[in-house]
């Protein structure tokens, strides 16, 4: 018996049909389906020319605008499809025939996002994702438009930034300030500067005006534009950077210098954010360093590479700091460090300095120099000291999981009490490795005092390896 072949939905299969047979199914799905109907409709338009289309792009465009019923979640649900088939529409249909009316008319359906916004009962991210793709879409279909023609792109993109009241869209503009051609970008900031004055509030043209300038290579007229912002706009940090990398170290410098007073609004990880005078201070001294050595200020430069050392005992400067020393002068400066480590006001710094190095030694030293000192509440940092100082200082070790143990029990902290069951097991493992002459109680002694302190902690007991026995 012959085999039988499956038809494919593909272009083969689907040519197999017949032309009256797909026909048939194009209309019969079309009268159900908005989307289909307005493909096929913009493709006939497409006969006569690409005039045709744009108008009933347009004409949709006009009554999506102007709607202004509440728009419930199972009508966005279906929204987000009709939207997506419109976009396809104007990118694909249209903007094979005419790319420049193709962006025109998605820069208008960009825009739509707004009015759609505030007749939405609940949000809908399958909405918002057909806008959000459509942006990247639109990036590149604006990328295929011709330099000249760009140009009278230029109203489309400001009525778009005017309709986004509250700037809370403006990464896409902010993208395409990097893809218009050189004619593109001169209009547009012609028209950004323009209204620069009548927008003393509103930042978006002003920043769009700073993004067009960098692209174009204008760096005075970016550093013009960013003194205009008040001072809790200013990013002095970032805009030191740009300077220095563009090798402009003496401007770089004043940039760095700027210290920022009171809160800012400055863009964090491409959002805006609020931030209080320290953010960043420790990229600032160490940018501050960088620039110094470009203009061969290098003792300036090492000075506060060991300043910012001796705040933060951070060990990725120390090792730039000594990498900037000339041979064999290391090893001296070493010693100070650590020497400055361990007189550090902050014992928990210096136990992760140490722990970091990595001298375990001078970190168990530091251990039991501060015996008493230490607080159950800093177990982030205890108790990876205690796991890292467990194979080779044992001693070390087991004072700092003590501390933690009483801690959670003196604590009452019943959503710890496993984690100080596991640390009695560690104990217990531990004890038997200390030196002779170690000082402490045995471990015996150590559980015997915390049952007649916390006797009644039954969460605690039954995490405890060997339970109330106290056997380890």
């Amino acid at each position: 018996m012959a085999k039988q072949t499956k038809a494919k939905l593909d272009k083969k299969g689907l040519s197999g049909l017949g032309l009256e047979k797909l026909v048939d199914i194009l209309l019969e799905e079309s009268a159900a389906n908005k989307a289909l109907k307005a493909r096929l409709q913009t493709a006939l338009a497409g006969e006569t020319g690409p005039d045709e289309m744009a108008r009933l792009i347009d004409k949709r465009l006009d009554a999506i605008d102007q709607a202004t019923t509440r728009i419930n979640r199972a009508r966005a649900r279906d929204l987000a499809g009709e939207f997506a088939a419109l976009a396809r529409n104007i990118l694909s249909e249209l903007g094979a025939a005419d790319p420049q009316a193709a962006a025109e008319r998605i820069l208008r359906f960009l825009g739509l996002r707004f009015p759609v916004s505030a007749r939405l009962a609940t949000d809908n991210a399958r909405l918002w994702k057909v806008f959000e793709d459509t942006e990247l879409a639109t990036l590149e279909l604006i990328k295929g438009v011709g330099a000249e023609e760009q140009v009278l792109l230029v109203p489309h993109l400001e009525r778009l930034r005017l309709r986004d009241r509250y700037g809370e869209h403006t990464g896409f503009l902010r993208a395409l300030t990097g893809v218009v051609s050189g004619p593109a970008a001169k209009a547009w900031r012609t028209v950004l500067a323009e209204v620069l004055p009548s927008e003393p509030l509103k930042l978006g043209a002003l920043d769009l005006l700073q993004s067009l300038a960098l692209h174009q290579g204008d760096i005075d007229d970016f550093l013009a534009l960013e003194r205009q912002k008040p001072d809790n706009r200013r990013d002095t940090l970032a805009v030191a950077s740009m300077l220095h990398q563009a090798g402009r170290h003496e401007d770089a410098l004043e940039w760095v210098r700027e210290r920022p007073r009171g809160v800012r609004l400055i863009p964090v990880n491409g959002v805006l954010a609020s931030v209080g005078p320290d953010y960043g201070a420790h990229e600032r001294r160490l940018l501050e360093a960088e620039i110094l050595d470009k203009l061969k200020r290098r003792e300036d430069a090492q000075e506060l590479r060991w300043r910012e050392f001796g705040e933060t005992l951070d060990p990725a400067v120390l090792k730039l700091y000594l990498s900037k020393l000339d041979d064999f002068a290391e090893f001296d400066e070493l010693d100070r460090a650590l020497a400055l480590a361990k007189e550090h006001e902050d014992i928990y710094l210096t136990l992760d300095f140490f722990l970091a190095w990595p001298r375990l030694d001078l970190a168990a030293a530091h251990v039991l120099r501060h015996q008493h000192d230490w607080e159950g509440r800093h177990y982030d940092d205890l108790a990876p000291a205690a796991e890292a100082l467990s194979a080779k200082e044992p001693l070390a070790a087991v004072v700092l999981y003590r501390v933690l143990v009483e801690d959670i029990l003196r604590r009452g902290i019943g959503m710890a009490y496993p984690h100080a069951g596991r640390y009695v097991g560690e104990l217990a493992r531990l004890m038997p490795n200390l030196p002779e002459g170690h000082g402490l109680t045995t471990h015996a002694a150590f559980l015997a005092e915390l049952r007649r302190i916390h006797s009644k902690k039954y969460g605690f007991w039954s995490s405890v390896p060997g339970g109330l026995s106290g056997q380890p």
